[in-house]
């Protein structure tokens, strides 16, 4: 099986989970994958962890349990999450056989980018993504189109996200848009939220 082929095969299956679970997208969030947590039978466990490890599938006789960052904003949170569901349908034996150890990147490069690949697909579809992004009809993208396209997409989804959705579409060239600090743009484009504003208020004193 080619690469290609594996992560097309973990996009499908995405979107059987996806039906399987009644995931709709504009209202899946941190709730809806904490409830797919309970009917799988996975525990989500406070361990601490490394500082470059967001989340950890972990399962031993029957036994199945997530430990997470709990620092991670809710975006991130919520795409480790689902990253680590894609172990569990997946990946399960050869982590409980000690084969595969969950959260080593460099050593199963294929499986945890196979994780990302299930995660954003169960999270917010290609075909999904792919009808918003026509709808605009924008040839050549700017940092700034990338911050308007983020404001329509309902799906609790990350600028990074959107970054490499669009790489892997082809529409941006791959990394040209790694060092842009969307957040700040988009700050500057639309003003800071108001729950942002009322605490750095609040942390002025």
């Amino acid at each position: 099986m080619t690469r290609d082929e594996y992560f097309e095969r973990l996009k499908a299956l995405a979107r059987e989970k996806r039906v399987y679970h009644a995931v709709r997208t504009n209202s899946f969030g941190l709730r809806e994958v904490r409830q797919i947590y309970k009917k799988e039978g996975i525990r989500i466990d406070p361990w601490p962890l490394p500082a470059k490890i967001k989340a950890m599938y972990m399962c031993a006789d029957g036994d199945y349990s997530v430990a997470v960052q709990r620092s991670l904003p809710d975006e991130p949170k919520l795409f480790a999450l689902v990253h680590e569901l894609k172990h569990h349908y997946v990946d399960q034996e050869q982590i409980a056989n000690g084969v595969v150890t969950c959260g080593d990147y460099n050593r199963n490069e294929l499986i945890e980018k196979g994780a990302e690949v299930f995660a954003a697909e169960f999270i917010y579809p290609e075909q999904e993504f792919s009808v918003l992004v026509k709808s605009i009809g924008i040839s050549t993208w700017r940092p700034e189109d990338i911050v308007r396209l983020k404001r329509r997409i309902a799906a609790k989804i990350s600028y990074t996200f959107v970054r490499k959705r669009l790489e892997r579409l082809a529409l941006v060239n791959r990394g040209a848009f790694a060092t842009v600090q969307f957040k700040k743009l988009e700050e500057q484009m639309f003003g800071v939220p108001y729950w942002k504003a009322r605490m750095r208020r609040r942390a002025a004193g």
